[in-house]
């Protein structure tokens, strides 16, 4: 007959360092997955306004595009949190006819938001004004 007569067993403070080391590993690569994440977001982001059109990018592999004319822009919004309060960043949604597009990080969304607005503004002026004058000119005919 077989008697037991010591057992050996890991250590409780052992695996308590193990667990606390693979734990901060584990935030290392994590946040290594993450700052290159941001990283690609920050080189890849872009958002120009012209005097026709609205067109915007982001994404490496997994792209997003806007290139709306900007008559077919229906709205921005510009949402900031805390941070973006102190820092002057925020997200910018654009609606447009079919979708809306959302951009993070944006610095000095209220003044993006402004130059659109008054950009369509303008945009939709000179339309009238050509409109009229194709008029005015159908008409002397």
């Amino acid at each position: 007959m077989e008697e037991v007569i010591k057992e050996g067993k890991i250590s409780p403070v052992c695996i308590c360092v193990r667990l606390i080391v693979d734990l901060f590993a584990m935030c290392i690569i994590i946040g290594f997955v993450w700052i290159v994440k941001d990283v690609i977001t920050f080189c890849t982001t872009k958002l120009v306004i012209t005097n026709k059109k609205l067109t915007g990018k982001t994404g490496l592999v997994n792209t997003n595009q806007l290139d709306s004319p900007l008559n077919k822009v229906n709205g921005v919004q510009v949402e900031k949190g805390l941070f973006g309060q102190m820092f002057n960043y925020g997200t910018i949604k654009i609606t447009t006819a079919s979708t809306v597009f959302v951009y993070k990080y944006i610095a000095k969304p209220d003044e993006f938001r402004t130059i659109l607005n008054n950009q369509i503004e303008a945009y939709d002026d000179e339309r009238i004004k050509k409109q009229a004058k194709e008029l005015a000119s159908a008409m002397k005919q």
